[in-house]
């Protein structure tokens, strides 16, 4: 019934998703990968530790178009991982640099991957809307790897790639403009004229009408059998799955499981959410061990979404904050699927590069809880609150990423610190942590507050930090 096989999943596959994987297939089979890669060298190339800053941009402007994960690994790693080894990166960590990146994919706007689409259905919104919601908390996450590589390049003194080793800016630009075209009408029909199922079709149309124009490589009938080829396979795959997360609604809805299970989370926790957000959390992230991120998603959305909403969170933030610990397995051991097809391009120990996975990618375990517990994270609310919880996010993360990496910004490598190195290292990633984390909403206490007590823990680590390493320094 609409209930079941044909519930959720499938009116989701059908009214928007297949739009947009013919979208990407058609970006990818245009050139779009290799054009988003040269744009990436040639903006950031240059710079400390270049090569993992290209491998952010590149991942992710890929990752806004594919939505998967593992093919953006495939894609961009391929070129940027060698880059990053060759600038004296270890092969760990530009594993675990690439792994984080491409993570991205399935949270950055426009094209989120398949679980975004099936979000839309049961929140009963837009598509645009999930699109709107994600914008922050994928800011703030590649951000926070952005300053994690240029901490660590600082600190290691790496260098960037010489200018003649990387394509031309104009040039890129040159040959791949029309890309912008496509992109812009996809957008402008999402946000503005609301057609998100013809949308991707239009901007698809546009892409192959300009390719044809002005891409070196036109397509010839061959191109166009594969083109459909590549479709029908992921089509197939995916409605193998999503039919049987139907199946798997459907059996829980008949058999009453939803309202008990929702009631007795409620029951364990009691009024504490913080214990029910941590639990949820847990059971996302065991779930997404094992099961594909738009399975684990539906699952968890059904038996856990409705607890959260009882308990006084934000609907939206609450189906975010499940999409988002159900996609952390694929950066989080034992299975981790993107840091080892990371390392499997490094030459790295897969759990290894895992672990390094964790830490590089840290600030996305954060992210969830703080959407969650102020909603205005994912534009839910007031846009001036909106504004000042990004701003303290941003700077507290800049405190995370220096004592993560044991750089801070303005006063050099913290190893000049000697022996209060480890103290004021953990000192600053707790008050950046505390400054990151937003006031309001369900917690007790204002974003004043917030702000001033993480200041009391800054304010002293700062001033140890530019006093014991002074002389070093000097």
């Amino acid at each position: 019934s609409s209930e079941s096989l044909l519930g959720i999943p499938l009116q989701a596959f059908a009214e928007t998703v297949i739009g947009f994987l013919v979208f990407g297939t058609a970006l990818m089979m245009t050139g779009a990968g290799k054009f988003f890669i040269n744009l990436a060298f040639a903006a950031c190339g240059t710079f400390r530790g270049g090569a993992a800053k290209v491998c952010i941009f590149a991942s992710g402007l890929l990752g806004m178009m594919s939505g998967s994960i593992i093919s953006n690994v495939l894609t961009a790693g391929t070129m940027t991982i060698p880059a990053m080894k060759r600038t004296g990166f270890s092969p760990t960590y530009a594993g675990a640099i690439e792994a984080c990146a491409s993570t991205g994919a399935v949270i950055a706007p426009p094209v989120m991957g398949a679980t975004a689409f099936v979000m839309a259905q049961f929140l009963g919104v837009s598509y645009g809307m999930v699109a709107l919601a994600a914008i922050i908390p994928a800011a703030l996450y590649y951000f926070g790897l952005f300053m994690q590589v240029d901490a660590y390049a600082a600190r290691h003194g790496l260098k960037g790639l010489a200018r003649e080793d990387i394509p031309s800016l104009k040039q890129t630009l040159r040959e791949g403009w029309y890309y912008a075209f496509a992109v812009a009408l996809l957008i402008f029909m999402l946000l503005v004229m609301k057609r998100e199922s013809h949308a991707p079709f239009y901007a698809t149309a546009l892409l192959l009408l300009l390719n044809q124009l002005f891409n070196k490589e036109k397509w010839g009938w061959s191109s166009v059998l594969k083109f459909l080829e590549v479709n029908g396979k992921t089509f197939v795959e995916l409605i193998g799955i999503l039919a049987g997360c139907g199946l798997l609604i459907g059996a829980f809805s008949l058999t009453g499981v939803i309202s008990s299970l929702a009631n007795d989370l409620l029951t364990i926790a009691g009024d504490n959410v913080f214990l029910l957000l941590g639990m949820t959390a847990l059971t996302s992230l065991v779930l997404g061990l094992g099961l594909t991120t738009t399975a684990c998603y539906i699952f968890l959305a059904i038996l856990v979404g409705p607890a959260l909403e009882k308990a006084g969170l934000n609907k939206v933030a609450v189906h975010m904050f499940v999409f988002y610990w159900g996609m952390l397995s694929s950066i989080t051991p034992p299975v981790a699927i993107a840091s080892f097809a990371a390392a499997g391009i490094a030459g790295a120990p897969p759990m290894k590069t895992g672990w390094a996975s964790m830490t590089v990618g840290s600030i996305i375990y954060f992210l969830p809880f703080f959407f969650v517990l102020n909603p205005a994270f994912v534009l839910q609310g007031d846009l001036h609150e909106s504004l000042i919880l990004v701003l303290t996010a941003i700077f507290g993360i800049v405190f995370i990423c220096a004592g993560l990496q044991g750089y801070l910004f303005g006063l050099g490598d913290m190893r000049a610190c000697g022996n209060m190195e480890w103290p004021l290292r953990v000192a600053l990633c707790l008050g950046g942590f505390v400054l990151a984390a937003p006031g309001g909403g369900v917690l007790a206490v204002s974003n004043l507050h917030m702000i001033m007590f993480s200041l009391l823990i800054l304010g002293p680590a700062i001033g140890l930090t530019w006093m014991t390493s002074k002389g070093a320094r000097q």
